[in-house]
């Protein structure tokens, strides 16, 4: 049977992973009508355009989500289905650069037919490594035939999104996809050694566009552009300054009304901040951890190789994703626009993850209870 339902099993799913995740979805979509509605009513002349879509989008969520659940998790590994989901990911990308049909923002093709690419790659590229990873399992201690191999896979689709140019998500598939390599046991010396020369590309790949060379420069001095990005960042800061301890209420912030750029999306963690206050913001970065922490544990208590190769990846997107985003909110890394996981406003981001924590939650309900050493994977 091609399809397997996750019902045959006697393992319950991750009931804290299932409540968690919700609960930031609903959370997510109360922030997107408090933080949009301002600029929804300029942009559109109607203070519920955002909240209605990020509704709609969530339904489709959460179809994507309960599929997944109960999809048996080990259908994803699958040559054919893994060569055409990976087919169709470069074909996507390779379109985008090259029609004239892409919608552009701020100079960067993103959509197609109403989806990022950049999204789905995202998603790709841990399915992808999890499936080949596994399958020349055997190989993983060969440089070539092992570390390269991988390693070319993966630089190759972070080119296609480079190229948008899209360095910001780039850098995240390209860290999701590189920890990928270092968890599936892979050696060390193989991993450091290449970064040698790996991080000297990024740097100047960092520096060839102008644009980025004034992100980092306003990182250090945000008065060198006080009207650009070190506007947003000082406006992000004051969110959290305003927000005090308790907050100014839900609804109430101050920094939405046209202060913050994206304050429905990129920026919503100051948002989350003006309205609840530390307390509030404090509170969300547990809920991260609380995600984080059960998809290790799913991850080490996974049935096979493959289980843990695919929970590991999921949950590191999350984590990689959510870390960059209250980073740039908080002004520690230069500015960019990343979305942070199931709170922004989304629709292909929001979909994608979903569906993959809906894949983690059909792994922790097919998994045995592990010890955390010597824990042994059959192949």
């Amino acid at each position: 049977m091609i399809m397997k339902s996750a019902r045959d099993e006697s393992v319950k799913y991750d009931y804290w992973l299932f409540i968690f995740v919700v609960g930031l979805l609903i959370f997510g979509s109360i922030m997107v009508m408090s933080a949009g509605s301002f600029i929804a009513a300029e942009k559109f002349n109607n203070d519920n355009y955002f909240i209605t879509n990020q509704i709609k989008n969530a339904s489709l969520a959460i179809v994507a989500f309960i599929v997944a659940m109960l999809l048996n998790y080990k259908n994803y590994n699958n040559k054919l289905l893994m060569y055409i989901g990976m087919g169709i990911t470069v074909l996507s990308l390779v379109y985008l650069l090259t029609s004239n049909n892409g919608d552009s923002i701020k100079g960067a093709k993103r959509w197609i037919f109403g989806f990022q690419p950049s999204e789905i790659a995202k998603n790709m590229i841990v399915f992808y490594l999890a499936f080949s990873l596994n399958k020349f399992r055997i190989n993983l201690d060969k440089f070539i035939k092992g570390y390269v191999f991988h390693l070319a896979i993966l630089v190759g689709i972070v080119t296609l999104v480079l190229f948008q140019p899209a360095f910001s998500t780039s850098m995240m598939i390209f860290t999701i996809g590189y920890s990928m390599l270092y968890l599936s046991g892979m050696k060390l010396k193989h991993l450091l050694s290449s970064m040698i020369l790996i991080i000297p590309v990024i740097i100047i790949i960092a520096l060839f566009k102008s644009y980025r060379t004034d992100r980092i420069k306003t990182f250090f001095d945000p008065s060198q552009d006080i009207s650009g990005k070190g506007w947003q960042v000082e406006q992000s800061l004051l969110g959290f300054g305003n927000g005090g301890l308790m907050g100014s209420g839900l609804g109430e912030s101050r920094q939405k009304e046209f202060y913050l750029p994206e304050p429905h999306n990129d920026f919503i963690f100051s948002i989350i901040g003006d309205e609840f206050g530390f307390i509030g913001a404090v509170l969300l970065v547990l809920a991260y951890i609380v995600i984080m922490s059960r998809g290790f544990i799913i991850a080490v208590r996974a049935p096979d190789y493959y289980g843990f190769l695919l929970a590991s990846g999921i949950t590191l997107t999350i984590v990689i994703y959510s870390i960059f985003n209250m980073c740039i909110t908080l002004g520690l890394v230069p500015p960019t626009g990343l979305p942070l996981p199931l709170v922004s406003y989304g629709g292909t981001s929001l979909i994608m993850t979903m569906f993959g924590l809906g894949v983690l939650l059909n792994i922790s309900y097919k998994s045995k209870i592990y010890g955390t050493k010597n824990v042994e994977f059959k192949k």
